[in-house]
C-alpha cells in the first residue's frame, strides 16, 4: 500500500476517493503508541511504561528511590503501628516514588513475630500529604528483595517481591496496584517466571539494613 507521501512525489493526479478513504483507514500504521517496550514482561493488566522510568538515549535508567522526611515517615509507621495493636520491632523503610508524581512514597517492609510468618512479613505503603505520611496499602507474607519495576497498574508501578516458606514453595512474584491498594496476599499472586526480562531497582535487598534503606533502631 502506497502512502499518501509517496502519491505525491511521483506526482499522481486525481487520486479516487475510495483510495484516499483506504488511505486514512490504514493511518496508524503498525506502530504500537504508548505499550510497554519491548522486552517487558508481559502482565494481564496490561500496565504502560511509566515515562519517567525511560533510559535517557545513552544514558543509565532514572532511579524513583531516594529520600524523603523520614521523621513523619517514622511517625506514620509508629502510628500505624499502634493502630494494628502490634509490639514495637524493627522494619526497613525506603522512599520510592511509585506512581510518579514527583512525591516519594514511604515503602515499608516489617519485621518480627508480630508481623511476620514462615511465608513472608507485612509490607505497607504510605502515601506523602501535606502533613506526613498515610497508609494506602497492605501486603502479607512478603519476603526480601523488594523491587520496583518499570511497568505501571492503575496508576502505580508494579512491584516484585519474594513469597513462601516451610511447606509453601518459595516464588516471585507481581504485586499489583488495584486502584485502592497493592495485592494483599502476595502468596496468592502470580510467579514471574525464571528468565522473565523485567527491568527493575532493587528496593530493600534483605532482612539487613543496605544502603538506602533505613532500618528503625532496636527498642
Amino acid at each position: 500500500m502506497q502512502s499518501p507521501l509517496t502519491v505525491s512525489r511521483f506526482g499522481v493526479a486525481g487520486v479516487s476517493l475510495a483510495a484516499t478513504l483506504l488511505l486514512v483507514a490504514c493511518g496508524g500504521g503498525s506502530a504500537s503508541r504508548g505499550g510497554p517496550s519491548a522486552g517487558m514482561a508481559g502482565n494481564t493488566a496490561a500496565p504502560v511504561q511509566l515515562g519517567g522510568a525511560t533510559a535517557p538515549a545513552g544514558g543509565a535508567q532514572v532511579s524513583v528511590i531516594g529520600p524523603l522526611n523520614e521523621a513523619l515517615a517514622r511517625q506514620a509507621v509508629e502510628n500505624y503501628r499502634i493502630s494494628k495493636d502490634r509490639a514495637p520491632g524493627r522494619y526497613q523503610l525506603v522512599g520510592a516514588d511509585l506512581n510518579g508524581d514527583g512525591v516519594r512514597e514511604a515503602l515499608v517492609l516489617f519485621q518480627g513475630k508480630d508481623w511476620c510468618t514462615r511465608t513472608g512479613c507485612s509490607m505497607a505503603v504510605f502515601q506523602s500529604f501535606e502533613h506526613g505520611f498515610r497508609p494506602i496499602s497492605r501486603t502479607v507474607r512478603v519476603k526480601a528483595p523488594v523491587e520496583i519495576t518499570d511497568t505501571m497498574t492503575n496508576g502505580y508501578r508494579d512491584l516484585l517481591v519474594q513469597t513462601g516458606g516451610g511447606p509453601a514453595p518459595e516464588r516471585r512474584v507481581r504485586l499489583q496496584f488495584t486502584g485502592e491498594q497493592y495485592s494483599r496476599n502476595a502468596m496468592l499472586q502470580p510467579e514471574v517466571p525464571l528468565g522473565s526480562v523485567v527491568r527493575t531497582e532493587i528496593a530493600i535487598q534483605s532482612a539487613a539494613a543496605q544502603p538506602g534503606v533505613a532500618a528503625n533502631p532496636p527498642r
